[in-house]
């Protein structure tokens, strides 16, 4: 054989091979007997053609004149098509099925299906039609099957339907299907033409997810607030962390579902316009295939002052919708907040090192022994955190979603938040008094801060039901110095405290001395002297108050007392009031309360410094309150006398009140505007020219009695003790 004719033959081998490869990639067509012919026939010129062109990476509908004469049936499912153009189908006028499944279909021009004239099923299901124009299926009169299910659209154009006079099924179900009031002519309509709607359910509103669209009645189709869309995304969607200088895109995209919907951007609540000149760039919005509204914000130079809250919301005319990320700059030179460790009632934290603008979080801490009542959040919410703020310093934190450590004081948490009524008043106070039995051993203010707030609450029911005196216990009458009493004619007694309330009228008042004294027990001995070591050695006597409406101190004579305190307030009180327009038939209420001692008063130990950073001095005296509620009395025009018993002896005293709002709001002690006026061995008498918390306060450390003088007696004694020791030596 020569060469040529060799030549010949791999030459012809190669393009059979082609022909033949290429043949695998064409439409695959099949017989199909004509439904109109008899039986009996075989011609060819009755037979149908079914077209099956699935699963052939095709990107458009092939030409219809590739198709054989007399298609009836034409299968284009799992391909890339995307849309379909006007006149795609024309020509194929025997066409009685046509199956487009499974595509990218985003778009579809009107005429598309032009020249069907016997078309009966159509199925456009699965691909990503987000809109369909209203005559987008005119002139399928003969149409009896449409599926239009799982697209992108979230509803229907009215009157779309209208030229399909023969249809009988419909299906369009769709995870983005919107049942609002755009919808109700579709449900009206089904029900007029009783298209059979197979598994169509409503995705949105959530008050109607998973209905179905044939068990609604229009009137519960609304577009009422709240806005509720199928579809929200904000690209980015977690926390950026960015340098200077950098470029960050975001875009936003929305359903579409009212023509007057507007995507705008805002940055910590303030509207962001378009800033060539801050590299801050705004695409006008624009709507995506009928279905989504998007907007796309580019900021080209990203500086620290773009750190905080951006904010993509959607505004329609029933309401708005928002998806928020947080941007953090990192300067040149980042700045870090420096490892910290943080003890508290609720628990011990040690906060790592933390970029600056980053706010930290940490698990709760969980108990490892007790009760572990405390039931709070979900595990995923208890957290604490703290922020790192810009100038590399720890900034605010919040501990509020983990529980306390301490079994007591999570029971009073509990406790505290309950309801109070009539009818478990008595109850709860038996349980409050059970669970401040060890109240002296309080080591949190928190402890104390529950207790007070709950005896505020169940003094409110004192006067309906006797039983809650049960709360006159020293421990919890102990904690009344956060108590702001509201229950005039009121009164508390225990031998740690005494608490009055005496309802006041102006006009009348010609001044008051209130005297603070101690009951003993009959069999008891009265005690003339206290320990510097115990002043509460006897435990039975009680505290109370005794006032006479006058500004005259009088004695008190009753039996078994001993005298704490006296106060005389001036009858000139009320005219400090005159500035508050208030009238002089106005009744006031004046709270008086008294404590024993100044254990309560941070820091504990009964001893304290002053406001003015002096030396540290102790309470030597009982602590007397007295206010009017509601009216903080300063600069008096008369001063306040209080006279207060001694129970430590010290030296340099100091006349003083306390401030609440003194370090930061713990509080402290100071003296300006008071002064003693008296002393003697026992008691002392201060003024001051506010009404406010008094108390004496001395240093314990000298005695002023230190100073040892030696004197020499009479050369007699001197002589007549020797010679008696002497005689007794003999």
């Amino acid at each position: 054989m020569s060469l040529d004719a060799s030549c010949v033959l791999l030459l012809a081998f190669v393009l059979l091979r082609s022909s033949s490869s290429a043949g695998s990639t064409e439409c695959k067509s099949y017989d199909e007997r004509s439904r109109s012919a008899g039986k009996s026939s075989l011609s060819g010129a009755t037979l149908d053609r079914k077209v099956v062109c699935s699963n052939m990476e095709l990107h458009q509908v092939p030409s219809p004149e590739s198709f054989p004469n007399r298609t009836v049936s034409l299968i284009l499912s799992n391909n890339k098509i995307q849309e379909l153009l006007n006149g795609s189908f024309i020509g194929l006028s025997s066409l009685e099925r046509l199956d487009i499944k499974n595509n990218i279909i985003t778009h579809i021009e009107p005429g598309a299906f032009y020249g069907l004239f016997t078309l009966k099923r159509l199925d456009l299901s699965k691909n990503l039609i987000g809109c369909l124009h209203v005559d987008v299926f005119k002139g399928l009169s003969t149409l009896v099957k449409l599926n239009l299910s799982e697209n992108k659209f979230s509803s229907l154009s009215q009157g779309i339907f209208d030229s399909l006079g023969s249809l009988k099924i419909l299906e369009f179900d769709s995870p983005y299907l919107l049942c609002d009031c755009n919808l109700r002519w579709l449900v009206v309509w089904i029900k007029e033409k009783a298209i059979g709607v197979k598994e169509t359910r409503c995705s949105f509103p959530r008050s109607l997810q998973g209905q179905l669209i044939t068990s609604l009645r229009p009137e519960t189709l609304t577009c009422d607030a709240p806005l509720e869309l199928p579809s929200f995304q904000m690209t980015p969607s977690q926390h950026q962390i960015v340098f200077q200088g950098d470029s960050l895109p975001f875009q936003c995209m929305a359903s579409f579902v009212d023509e007057d919907m507007q995507v705008l951007w805002y940055q910590d609540g303030k509207m962001v316009e378009p800033d060539a000149t801050q590299g801050i760039y705004i695409e006008k919005s624009m709507v995506q295939n009928c279905s989504l509204i998007a907007s796309a914000l580019t900021i080209s130079n990203i500086q620290p002052g773009f750190t905080g809250n951006w904010e993509c919301r959607v505004r329609t005319s029933r309401g708005n919708n928002t998806r928020t990320v947080h941007i953090v700059v990192l300067e040149s030179s980042a700045k870090y907040c420096l490892p910290d460790r943080v003890s508290n009632n609720k628990g011990d934290y040690r906060w790592p090192r933390t970029l600056a603008g980053i706010t930290a979080y940490l698990p709760c801490k969980r108990q490892v022994s007790g009760a572990g009542i405390f039931s709070g959040s979900s595990t995923e919410d208890r957290r604490a955190w703290r922020r790192c703020g810009r100038s590399g310093q720890w900034a605010e934190d919040d501990y509020s979603r983990c529980e306390y450590m301490k079994d007591v004081t999570r029971v009073l948490y509990i406790i505290n938040q309950m309801p109070l009524n009539l009818t478990n008043a008595v109850q709860t106070a038996q349980q409050l008094l059970a669970y401040t039995a060890e109240a002296p051993n309080f080591s949190d203010k928190v402890d104390v801060i529950f207790v007070a707030e709950m005896i505020e609450k169940i003094g409110k029911f004192a006067e309906k039901y006797k039983e809650a005196s049960q709360i006159k216990s020293s421990h919890i009458g102990s904690v009344l110095i956060f108590l702001h009493p509201q229950i005039p004619d009121f009164q508390i007694n225990s031998h740690n405290i005494a608490l009055e309330a005496h309802a006041i009228k102006a006009s009348s008042f010609n001044g008051m001395t209130c005297t603070l004294f101690q009951k003993l027990s009959p069999e008891r001995t009265p005690v003339a002297h206290f320990s510097p070591r115990d002043p509460d050695i006897n435990p039975e006597r009680q505290l109370s108050f005794k006032c006479n409406v006058t500004s005259n101190l009088s004695a008190l004579a009753l039996k078994n007392t001993i005298v704490e305190a006296s106060l005389q307030l001036p009858p000139s009180l009320f005219s400090s009031l005159g500035s508050s327009g208030q009238a002089d038939e106005a009744v006031y209420k004046l709270h008086l309360l008294a404590f024993r001692n100044g254990k309560l008063f941070p820091p504990t130990g009964n001893s304290t410094l002053l406001s003015d950073g002096s030396k540290r001095r102790s309470v030597v005296t009982p602590v007397i309150l007295t206010k009017i509620e509601g009216f903080p009395l300063k600069n008096l025009q008369s001063p306040v006398n209080a006279t207060l018993r001694r129970f430590l002896h010290g030296s340099d005293a100091v006349p003083s009140f306390w401030n609440f709002s003194l370090l930061g709001g713990q509080g402290g002690w100071q003296s300006d505007g008071c002064r003693i006026l008296h002393q003697d061995d026992n008691f002392t008498t201060m003024s001051c020219h506010s009404l406010n918390n008094y108390a004496l306060l001395m240093d314990l450390n000298r005695t002023g009695n230190d100073a040892y003088s030696f004197e020499p007696l009479h050369p007699v004694i001197y002589a007549t003790a020797i010679v008696l020791l002497l005689c007794l030596l003999s």
